[in-house]
């Protein structure tokens, strides 16, 4: 006879009685005296096997100590803060962090905090950072590589037409955008319509796309509706151009090579997605693909930048020269980025 028992944790273990199998050691005459010892002696061993299912050890056990470091924001700036955070699972009560940097033989910081601050992150602060944590149950480690990737003076080049050539941005926002900017700059003779940057979702491909419709038209989009800007065309020049929307008001802002243009409205209490793949180059008809060789750029891009914020218009005008006070989500000066198929990085 069989059932099934429940332990902590709602985990479930197969139980069998045995009634008739003779106590170890008894009697083959027992008397019903010996049968009830043998009961108990089994309800005994069957209790004893439950508690130690339940133990440390045992299926019910606690999940084993382990720490990963977080930074914030998801891609660090030069001369601006970074936090880094050692998270740990797998206990809940107090603990002690030991931040250590490779090649520097004291601890920068020993104490319950599981943070380590940089107030105005610098060349010197780069390299590899190690969080120990020790508890009543053990101790792990964990450790990050703090670098940048600085692309100034740098350019993407995408030498032809193609639906598989993309620059992917491995960044995306923390949460969902009710204000942004996006900024770069881009150099083309393209005449028919092309992509520069497009950020889908699952729930819409068109979240935001930058499009330049036609030589005096450029398309900017929101949750899969757009406003148009019409600009002078461009006599082999390079252009930067910067878009901010908010969603309070639905304003959107537009320069040209940081020049204003009249703002218009978009998309008025809409709410950007943060669940996003974000592209260069191509524009997302699906979530990550769906690319058409005939809106695909051919040319070059650079100084790609997002924020979660709306510039102002002095800061578009000192982009040259300096980054706004905000954090960016991405920037040209630390680029997270991954080269699918013939897409060059040159100086």
């Amino acid at each position: 006879m069989s059932s099934l028992g429940k332990v902590e944790g709602g985990s479930q273990v197969a139980v069998s009685f045995f009634w008739e199998v003779p106590w170890i050691g008894a009697s083959a005459h027992s008397d019903c005296g010996g049968d009830m010892e043998t009961t108990r002696f089994y309800l005994l061993f069957f209790l004893v096997g439950l508690c130690s299912l339940a133990a440390p050890g045992g299926r019910g056990a606690a999940a084993k100590l382990s720490a990963q470091i977080q930074s914030t924001p998801q891609v660090p700036s030069m001369y601006h803060s970074l936090v880094l955070s050692c998270k740990v699972t797998g206990d809940t009560g107090p603990k002690e962090f030991v931040w250590e940097k490779k090649g520097i033989h004291k601890p920068l910081q020993r104490g319950p905090s599981d943070i380590l601050l940089f107030r105005s992150l610098n060349a010197t602060h780069l390299g590899i950072y190690t969080c120990k944590v020790t508890s009543p149950r053990g101790s792990a480690v964990a450790t990050y590589n703090l670098w940048i990737n600085d692309l100034k003076y740098k350019v993407f080049v995408f030498p032809e037409e193609s639906n598989d050539s993309l620059v992917l941005v491995q960044a995306r926002p923390e949460h969902p955008l009710l204000n942004f900017t996006v900024c770069l700059r881009s150099y083309t003779d393209l005449t028919r319509p092309y992509s520069l940057f497009s950020y889908a979702t699952k729930e819409q491909d068109n979240e935001i796309v930058l499009l330049k419709f036609k030589p005096t038209e450029y398309r900017f989009y929101v949750g899969g509706k757009y406003v148009a800007f019409r600009v002078p065309e461009s006599h082999m020049e390079s252009e930067h151009v910067c878009v901010t929307w908010e969603s309070p008001t639905g304003i959107v802002r537009f320069w040209l090579n940081k020049n204003p243009w009249p703002r218009k409205g978009l998309q008025k209490g809409y709410e950007v997605g943060n669940e996003a793949v974000v592209v260069l180059g191509q524009e997302q008809d699906a979530f990550g693909g769906g690319f058409d060789a005939q809106q695909s750029f051919v040319g070059e891009i650079s100084d790609v930048y997002m924020w979660d914020v709306g510039l102002s218009n002095s800061e578009v005008k000192m982009l040259d020269y300096s980054e706004p006070y905000a954090n960016p989500i991405f920037g040209w000066r630390n680029f997270p980025y991954k080269i699918e198929g013939e897409v060059y990085l040159v100086s």
